[in-house]
C-alpha cells in the first residue's frame, strides 16, 4: 500500500490532468478534420440542391435566358470569420459573364445557407427561384474603365493571359470586417493569382476576358474583371469591380485609390446590383 503525502498527490493529480490535456489536444485535429470534411460535403450537399432552383435572365422581362456555367469557379471557407463553406457560379451570355453568385453555408455561429449575387450585366438583368422573381437590379451593376498605362493586348491568347495575370498583380483591396468585431477590422485582401474564370465573347468588341478573386482566406470579397475591348483606335485592356461584401471597401491600383464602396444600407434590396439574403433550409 502507498500513502500519498499531500504534495505528492497534488503532483500526480497535476500529471494526470496534463496527461488528459495533452491526449484531448492529441485528438482535436482529427475531430476537427472529421468535422471539416463532413461540414464541406453536407455544403456542397445543399448547394448542389439549391443552384437548379435559380435561373438567369437578361431584362427585367426575362427576355433572354443566362447560361449557368456547369461548374463552380471557386470552392472557399474563411476560417478567420466563421466556420463557412462556399462555391462561386457564373452565368453567362455569348461567353461573357452577367451575373455572379456565391452560395454558402455558415456552420459556426449556425446562420445556414445564403445566396450572395452581383451583376456584371451593362443591362438589366433578373434572377428567379423556383419560377418566383428574386432580385431585378435596374441598372448596369458594372463599369468597365480603362487600365491606365497597360500595354496592347497581345495578339496571342496565351501571351494575353500573362498580361492580365500581371496587371490584376497591380490591385490591391482592403475592408473594414464586422462580422467577428461590430466595431469593425481593417482587413487587407490578397489577390489569387490565377482567374478564376477566362472567357472569350462572340461580342466582337471582346478581344479577351477574366475574373479574378480578391479574398479573405479564400472567401472572395472583391471581384476583379479585366477585358481587352476593341476600341475605334487600338485595343486596349479595361477593367471592372464588383463587389461579393456589403462592407466598406478600398481598392487600389498601383497604390491609388480607384475604387470605394460604402457600408450596403440594404443587402436585399430588388434594384440594387448587389444582393444578400438568407435560404429556407429543409431539416
Amino acid at each position: 500500500m502507498i500513502v500519498f503525502r499531500p504534495a505528492a498527490a497534488a503532483l500526480v493529480a497535476c500529471q494526470v490532468l496534463a496527461v488528459i490535456l495533452v491526449q484531448k489536444a492529441c485528438a482535436d485535429p482529427s475531430d476537427l478534420t472529421s468535422r471539416d470534411a463532413r461540414e464541406r460535403k453536407q455544403t456542397t450537399e445543399a448547394v448542389e440542391v439549391e443552384l437548379p432552383k435559380w435561373k438567369m435572365w437578361l431584362g427585367l422581362n426575362r427576355e433572354r435566358e443566362l447560361k449557368l456555367e456547369s461548374k463552380s469557379v471557386l470552392r472557399w471557407t474563411n476560417p478567420g470569420t466563421h466556420r463557412v463553406y462556399g462555391d462561386v457560379f457564373v452565368w453567362t451570355l455569348n461567353g461573357r459573364p452577367e451575373v455572379v453568385m456565391s452560395l454558402f453555408k455558415v456552420w459556426e455561429p449556425p446562420r445556414g445557407m445564403h445566396s450572395e449575387m452581383h451583376s456584371l450585366s451593362p443591362t438589366e438583368v433578373t434572377a428567379e427561384r423556383d419560377g418566383s422573381v428574386i432580385w431585378h437590379p435596374a441598372k448596369s451593376g458594372i463599369s468597365y474603365q480603362d487600365l491606365p498605362e497597360a500595354p496592347p493586348p497581345a495578339d496571342v491568347a496565351v501571351r494575353r493571359l500573362q498580361q492580365m495575370r500581371s496587371l490584376a498583380k497591380g490591385f490591391s483591396a482592403e475592408l473594414v470586417d464586422r462580422r467577428v468585431n461590430d466595431q469593425g477590422e481593417r482587413q487587407v485582401l490578397r489577390l489569387l493569382p490565377a482567374p478564376i474564370f477566362r472567357y472569350q465573347s462572340t461580342d466582337p468588341d471582346v478581344i479577351d476576358g477574366a475574373m479574378f478573386a480578391i479574398v479573405l482566406g479564400t472567401d472572395p470579397e472583391v471581384f476583379l474583371l479585366l477585358e481587352a475591348q476593341r476600341t475605334e483606335k487600338s485595343a486596349i485592356w479595361r477593367y471592372a469591380l464588383a463587389r461579393m461584401n456589403d462592407e466598406n471597401m478600398i481598392v487600389r491600383y498601383q497604390d491609388n485609390e480607384v475604387w470605394r464602396v460604402e457600408r450596403a444600407k440594404s443587402r436585399q434590396s430588388l434594384p440594387d446590383p448587389y444582393f444578400l439574403s438568407g435560404l429556407p433550409e429543409k431539416h
